[in-house]
């Protein structure tokens, strides 16, 4: 059977993301596994009513009986389960091996705000279990606006081979819901040869999708060096539902340290993100 596995924090962020999780779960008639990492900061969950008790306390335990109290009632599959984890130590380690062992299907990630410079040059955090993540991950945040039911997904396309790589498992998810795929070809500029290279890489995918989902398939290509601005802008007049895009695990230390377009959907997005782990 499926798995949804869904971090907590208790942060708004966390809970927004186990909302979208347990819906998608009972779509995909999945199991539910939220998991908390214990870490030395001080938390305070976004449902409190005594922040000062709280702040000191750490109840970790109470927080997640809580939370398994009031969503629980929303898990709706039959014959399926709804637990909690706890650990400690490393947000990033845990969460992945927890995915890894318990065998996920898809992490669903509440992502916070990060305007910061280490988050441009190193990554946010969501970005940084992202990219370490066995599975694909779906990034959700309080400015997105979230609507549960996927309807259209945008599968952007780029001159590297890892960006088609992803391809197969996002038809997989076109099929499963049913829903319209942009296939969305990126280029930096206008010169012949990459119009005609990159009209051939959105035919072949297009081509593939239709024949594999069996859904409706619209294209588009669009020039300009910022590819992330261009596909989410997009994403917006469009009214996509799904924004998908890859991370590539590689050996080469150059591709893995940082893969900026992810990191600026992640952060930037007004709609959730399917982020696809790719390999060599």
């Amino acid at each position: 059977m499926k798995e949804v596995l869904i971090p907590v924090d208790f942060s708004e962020e966390s809970l927004i993301a186990l909302d979208y999780g347990i819906d998608l779960a009972n779509h995909l008639l999945a199991n539910v596994r939220v998991i908390h990492v214990k870490t030395d900061s001080v938390i305070v969950p976004f449902f409190t009513t005594d922040p000062y008790s709280d702040k000191l306390n750490q109840d970790v335990d109470v927080w997640a009986h809580q939370l398994y109290d009031r969503y629980s009632k929303e898990y709706k599959v039959e014959g399926g389960y709804f637990d909690f984890k706890i650990r400690e130590g490393n947000v990033v380690k845990e969460v992945c091996n927890q995915a890894k062992y318990g065998d996920s299907t898809i992490i669903v990630l509440g992502s916070h705000d990060d305007a910061s410079v280490s988050s441009k040059w190193v990554g946010s955090p969501a970005y940084r279990l992202v990219a370490h993540s066995p599975c694909p991950v779906i990034v959700v945040n309080k400015r997105m606006k979230l609507k549960h039911e996927i309807g259209s997904i945008a599968l952007p396309v780029d001159y590297s081979i890892a960006s088609r790589k992803k391809v197969p498992e996002i038809a997989g998810v076109a099929r499963l819901f049913n829903a319209n795929v942009h296939v969305v070809g990126l280029k930096s500029s206008d010169l012949v040869w990459m119009n005609n290279e990159m009209h051939s890489y959105v035919r072949q995918v297009k081509n593939y999708v239709i024949n594999k989902a069996k859904v409706e398939v619209n294209d588009i290509v669009l020039t300009g060096r910022s590819y992330a601005d261009n596909l989410m802008e997009y994403a917006m007049d469009a009214n996509i539902d799904l924004l998908t895009t890859h991370v590539h695990h590689t050996a080469n230390p150059f591709v893995r340290v940082f893969q900026s377009f992810t990191n600026d959907l992640i952060n930037k997005s007004l709609k959730p993100v399917l982020v696809i782990p790719t390999k060599d």
